[in-house]
């Protein structure tokens, strides 16, 4: 008598889940570099938007760029990417001067940028402007008012391929409870005005490499060139927490000349 048998035994079951398991292990450190490679072009074409808006801010306001924080020293409520009620208040994109120039007018979050706590820059979507040389003239002439409200003409940038514009930003700052990171929009040169070392805030958060728009427009994808070791003015480690710099270790990629 003949017996047909169905189904699988034990054995072969236990040999195709151990093949597919096999394929799984193979396939998934590809499939995850595809999704990070998706989410650093998402993030490169939010900071390219940037660079088009503030060149387009530019050309209708007698060549300026938009000012990064004019009142910082007084009210502390305009940022570029928009006013807020309150110093504690989260930006309201309606109240950039950028507004106008951002295709639908909102500021979007870069997609692997995870926030763990509000911080005082809340809602700049993980991205920063290089505010102290561009947006303003505080990094050559001080924290003065006219400083703050004096931003760069485009005309005056030189090498603009090599000048950082907008990038990945962060924050983080060491509490009891460990190391939180969060938004933060401005891209923070090597050395303060007076040369005083300041806290890295280009977040290299793309498999160690931060998206760069550079002051001519082009986005490109860079590692960190080095970082200040030890911990920033908030207490978190900056190598740790992928906190540097690109460029030399002076403000050659940061300033106007």
């Amino acid at each position: 008598m003949n017996f047909r048998r169905n189904g699988f035994t034990l054995v072969e079951l236990l040999v195709v889940i151990g093949i597919i398991a096999t394929l799984i292990a193979i396939l998934l450190p590809t499939l995850n570099k595809a999704r990070d490679s998706a989410r650093r072009t998402v993030c490169a074409s939010n900071l390219r938007q940037f660079g088009i808006a503030a060149h387009g801010y530019a050309s209708e306001n007698h060549g300026y760029f938009p000012p990064s924080s004019p009142d910082i020293l007084t009210t502390n409520l305009q940022r570029w990417i928009g006013s807020r009620p309150t110093a504690s208040s989260p930006f309201d994109v309606a109240g950039s001067p950028m507004r106008g120039y951002l295709g639908d007018g909102q500021v979007r979050r870069c997609p692997v940028f995870e926030v763990t706590v509000a911080g005082f820059e809340a809602a700049s979507g993980g991205y920063g402007y290089n505010g102290s040389h561009f947006g303003s003239t505080m990094g050559v002439d001080g924290f003065t008012l006219r400083a703050a409200r004096t931003p760069a003409k485009a005309s005056s940038i030189l090498r603009a391929t090599q000048k950082v514009l907008f990038a990945d930003t962060a924050m983080a700052a060491a509490s009891a409870g460990g190391t939180n990171v969060f938004e933060y929009c401005f891209t923070e040169p090597p050395r303060a005005y007076g040369g005083g070392a300041t806290s890295p805030s280009i977040h290299f958060r793309h498999r160690k490499q931060a998206n760069i728009c550079w002051a001519d427009g082009h986005v490109t994808a860079e590692a960190m060139a080095w970082t200040y070791p030890g911990t920033n003015v908030y207490g978190a480690d900056n190598a740790r927490m992928n906190l540097g710099f690109v460029g030399p270790i002076d403000n050659a990629a940061f300033s106007r000349k």
